[in-house]
């Protein structure tokens, strides 16, 4: 923290956050103005900027602290005491925890700092979970292009293996070379991935704390991470090697030297080894990696990886009927070209398969990304909507009590009714533990004639009479999953110099309000939340529009009344948007990753092209022969790779919704409740970057191929 800490001789100082203060140009010395209700409140002055930790994480980091006095002189409320902090010195503080806890004849939560972190580990799962499955998704890609790459150098050496097995050179020999240049390659593919991926950290972490979706600090490198990251870019480089290194070891040199070289194994048998391969190393990488604290159920991830690999293998097998249906619209553009460039993709079925399932991957991650933010915006809409009857609300930054301000939100023009949502901290007791849940008390009439709230479990109706009668609670779908509670069970709610009492559970909320707890508030009546609990102030008022009134005037009249309470003004539109730009600036994020595995795929179509040419130097000699133009030859290998791009396109949209679909409905986060919503635009954009990228990646082999001397390679065959 720059500058000094707050003083009690000094009512008007004031700390601010250190990245608040940036985004408004601000400094210490600079002065602010408090608009509270109370005339004449003097300027405060910024004596300090807090970093990103403690208060300056509240709240996407608008938080202004003062001294206890000042805000209370400036709202003309006293503000409520939320929790206290305890310094218990140094050492292990278990026994003085223990004896506080003991001592405290009320319902009050000890927290510690490990508490409170675990508490933010499991509201940022959401975050996790995606983070988590694009490891996995990268994690494939890789393993697919590392081993179909290594195939294919051997396949091209195996002339040069076995001239060196004439030369004397045993089986042996020839499996231990093949395996010590591919844990070179490893050892600096590894390296190297290291430190870009610690770049990469650098920028995402930067990004994130700049966007506030997720609360970052600092950039940790665990040791252990980079060992294992090591370790499994290794293991991935030699699983890959290991069946094309025994394929060369037991190669005989009269096969190997032989200018028709014997067939080798069949498709079946070939997809076999490498995918056995990819199965160890996913395996051993879901061992490792931390599930339990992602948020996401295994089986889901189980089934995403399963549709990925699955899909990736399965490409080899459908590449040729595909080939000959996506690949006529290029035959339109290309002409013979394009039809010479179709024909060539079924030559060898198993390479150029897996290096289009391997990209195919890559843009299956785009799309299934894509659509899990389409489902969970739309969610985001679904889940406004049904908490905010009319549309419309007003929060406070301190309550307000029900009775003295009610007029004045009563006079906002066009108003039909003005709901006070009650909100308090409360504990829910089970046995000799205790949980914090925050409480919500509501007008069951209001939401119930408004149409809000999704309510599962019960009847709409009942649910809410249930609310009416008093004693009744509903819990959001979240909490009575995490909690294992349903309709009819009791819950055990109390509060500091409140006695505890039992509301049973009269329905499960898909969506509530959202409040400072993972699960949101827990909704009881606000006559409970009277007469149980006390409480007569509200920072919520809903706001419910006269029928016919235009939507546009009443959000100006509610405007207008905010700013006289020095309060912020609410709309179910502007909340979604708000929540809809958060979500795009992550999803971004790891869009930008998965087009950096696309490009990585694309480097595997042209290494499959390079190699391709290579093989058919003779055939392309003979079509310069025949008078085919060095542009011809261009656009041969270009609408190859061409038609590679928007296979993988075509299949990638096929394969990423199955992704979104089992992550949208496996319930890998509460915020894709909504439902699954198809992104139509990216689908669309999928298969047009597929095939752009890979026609640009054709480029290079391209021109190698028009560059070819006629002459010399068909002299070679004589």
């Amino acid at each position: 923290m720059a500058g000094v800490p707050l003083s009690a001789d000094s009512p008007t100082d004031a700390l601010v956050s250190a990245s608040w203060a940036a985004r408004r140009g601000l400094d210490v010395g600079d002065q602010l103005r408090l608009d509270g209700r109370r005339e004449g409140i003097p300027p405060l002055r910024i004596i300090g900027l807090m970093a990103e930790t403690g208060f300056a994480a509240l709240e996407q980091g608008d938080v202004l602290v003062v001294s206890r006095a000042t805000l209370d002189e400036s709202f003309l409320v006293p503000a409520p005491i939320r929790y206290l902090d305890l310094d218990l010195g140094e050492g292990d503080v278990t026994a003085t925890l223990a004896g506080v806890t003991a001592s405290l004849g009320e319902p009050f939560i000890v927290e510690t700092a490990t508490d409170a972190a675990e508490r933010l580990a499991s509201a940022q799962a959401s975050f996790t979970s995606v983070a988590l499955l694009f490891g996995l998704v990268a994690m494939v890609v890789g393993a697919f292009l590392v081993g179909n790459t290594l195939a294919m150098t051997v396949g091209e050496r195996t002339r040069e293996l076995g001239l060196l097995r004439a030369a004397g050179t045993t089986s042996r020999q020839v499996l231990g070379l093949v395996l010590r240049q591919a844990i070179a390659l490893g050892v600096a593919g590894s390296a190297l991935g290291l430190v870009v991926g610690i770049i990469l950290a650098a920028g995402m972490i930067a990004f994130l704390a700049s966007t506030r979706a997720a609360l970052v600090a600092g950039l940790p490198i665990p040791p252990l991470g980079l060992a294992f990251a090591f370790a499994l870019g290794l293991g991935v480089t030699v699983a890959g090697s290991i069946v094309p290194a025994l394929r060369a070891a037991r190669l005989s040199p009269l096969a190997a030297l032989r200018p028709s070289r014997q067939s080798g194994p069949g498709l079946s048998d070939r997809l076999r080894t490498l995918v056995v391969a990819e199965l160890v190393v996913v395996g051993f990488g879901i061992l490792l990696l931390p599930t339990e604290r992602a948020g996401t159920p295994l089986f889901s991830l189980l089934l995403s990886l399963a549709i990925l690999l699955g899909g990736a293998v399965a490409t080899a097998y459908i590449l040729e009927p595909l080939g000959s249906v996506i690949g006529r619209p290029f035959e339109w553009i290309f002409g013979a070209q394009g039809l010479l460039g179709r024909a060539n993709l079924s030559r060898d079925r198993v390479r150029t398969g897996l290096t289009v399932g391997a990209m195919m991957i890559a843009l299956a991650a785009v799309v299934a990304l894509g659509t899990v933010a389409e489902s969970a915006r739309w969610g985001a809409e679904r889940w406004v909507a049904s908490i905010l009857p009319g549309g419309n609300a007003i929060r406070s930054s301190v309550p307000l009590d029900v009775e003295s301000f009610r007029p004045t939100f009563e006079a906002t023009s066009g108003l039909q009714v003005a709901s006070p949502v009650l909100e308090l901290p409360a504990v829910r007791m089970v046995g000799d533990e205790q949980e914090e849940v925050i409480l919500a008390g509501i007008d069951p009439n209001v939401f119930q004639d408004e149409g809000a709230l999704i309510v599962a479990g019960a009847a709409r109706a009942d649910a809410y009479a249930a609310l009416r009668d008093g004693g009744a609670i509903l819990v959001p779908a979240s909490f009575a999953a995490r909690v294992g509670v349903g309709v009819g069970d009791s819950l055990t709610l109390g509060q500091p110099g409140v006695e505890a009492g039992e509301f049973t559970i009269a329905g499960i909320v898909e969506y509530t309000i959202p409040a400072r707890t993972a699960d949101g508030a827990l909704l009881i009546s606000a006559a409970d939340a009277r007469d149980r609990f006390g409480v007569t102030t509200a920072s919520l008022w809903v706001m419910v529009p006269q029928p016919g009134i235009a939507p546009s005037v009443f959000a100006s009249a509610v405007r207008d009344t905010a700013t006289q309470l020095a309060a912020q003004p609410l709309t179910a539109r502007e909340l979604a948007g708000d929540l809809g730009r958060s979500l795009d600036r992550l999803v971004g994020l790891f869009d930008v990753l998965a087009l950096i595995a696309v490009v990585i795929g694309a480097l595997g179509i042209v290494n499959t092209l390079g190699i391709g040419i290579s093989e058919r130097v003779r055939e392309i000699a003979i079509l310069r022969a025949h008078g085919m133009t060095v542009g011809q030859v261009q656009a041969m290998v270009v609408a190859e790779a061409a038609i590679m791009g928007a296979i993988a396109g075509v299949l990638a949209i096929i394969t990423g919704l199955a992704v979104a679909y089992a992550l949208v409905n496996g319930g890998a986060s509460a915020d894709l409740g909504g439902g699954f919503r198809l992104p139509w635009g990216l689908l669309i954009a999928v298969i047009l970057v597929g095939t752009g990228i890979a026609a640009i990646a054709g480029l290079y082999p391209a021109r190698v191929a028009a560059s070819m001397p006629i002459v010399r390679h068909l002299k070679q065959f004589e």
